[in-house]
């Protein structure tokens, strides 16, 4: 995926709708002893956190969730053990959407009659058919894992239609934003 596909689909914002939030956390889970983190790919190295630490768009997600992450007094570690680990997935998907018209069901002519108290009245119409458009939509998922058991306890996830482009200023814009909205509610409580 490049460059531009990864940070576009990151930076929802920007959507002709509104991008929305689905946050999901165990209420069970102690994120008050929560004080240092790492990036998951940082730990646990694979095929994709190679490709990632090469492009623009690793940077400016790590970037704009560290930001967020050290306002609230979370300290990311180099090395060693950390709390809980930060880890994110990007993906994008075409969709089509179809709007039916009148609900004709097919392009052509179309006719109906009239009956009322003021007369009878006859209409003929023509219809072009559905209309069809495409479009893309991204979902953004940020996890917290804790480090100790390896368990997700905290998620967050991003769905929106995503813009046609952006200007790398735009992205910056748009991912600051993004990443404040998603870590808005991290830690819970």
């Amino acid at each position: 995926m490049g460059n531009i596909i990864i940070a576009t689909l990151f930076f929802l914002a920007g959507c002709s709708s509104q991008p929305e939030f689905t946050l999901d956390y165990d209420a069970s889970y102690n994120f008050a002893g929560l004080e240092t983190y790492r990036w998951y790919d940082d730990v646990y190295p694979s095929q994709l956190a190679d490709y990632r630490q090469y492009n623009a768009s690793d940077k400016r997600v790590r970037f704009f969730v560290d930001r967020e992450l050290q306002k609230k007094s979370f300290k990311e570690v180099a090395t060693g053990k950390a709390d809980f680990l930060i880890n994110y997935h990007i993906a994008k998907e075409e969709r089509v959407k179809i709007d039916n018209f009148a609900r004709y069901p097919s392009a052509g002519m179309h006719g109906g009659v009239g009956v009322g108290t003021y007369g009878t009245a006859v209409s003929v119409g023509y219809s072009s058919g559905p209309s069809v458009k495409t479009y893309k939509e991204g979902t953004v998922v940020l996890d917290v894992i804790d480090s100790a058991s390896g368990n997700v306890v905290w998620r967050n996830i991003v769905e929106g239609r995503l813009p046609k482009s952006l200007s790398s200023n735009e992205k910056d814009a748009m991912a600051a934003k993004l990443s404040k909205e998603m870590m808005l509610d991290f830690p819970p409580g």
